[in-house]
């Protein structure tokens, strides 16, 4: 059996029929598209992508930050008016 990462799911043959109704229902959550019960894909509304690509931003930047954390010592002091 595939592991399925959502607990929405949808038939193909049902997408076909009305696939921005699944948009719609999908709101806050991924839904799982299955073509003979097994995942076929996932469908994600704008508003689940767009947290997620945040939530992978931050991540990355945090990266960064541990990355430039050794080396905080050899940066210098600046007030506001020098930017």
């Amino acid at each position: 059996m595939d592991k399925l990462f959502s607990s929405h799911s949808i038939g193909i043959s049902d997408l076909r029929e009305a696939p921005a109704r699944v948009f719609e229902q999908a709101g806050d959550h991924a839904v799982v598209v299955l073509n003979h019960n097994r995942p076929a894909g996932y469908i994600v509304s704008e508003k689940w992508m767009s947290r997620v690509l945040d939530q992978m931003a931050d991540l990355a930047l945090m990266d960064k930050v541990r990355e430039s954390l050794p080396n905080l010592h050899k940066a210098r002091r600046i007030s506001i008016d020098d930017l």
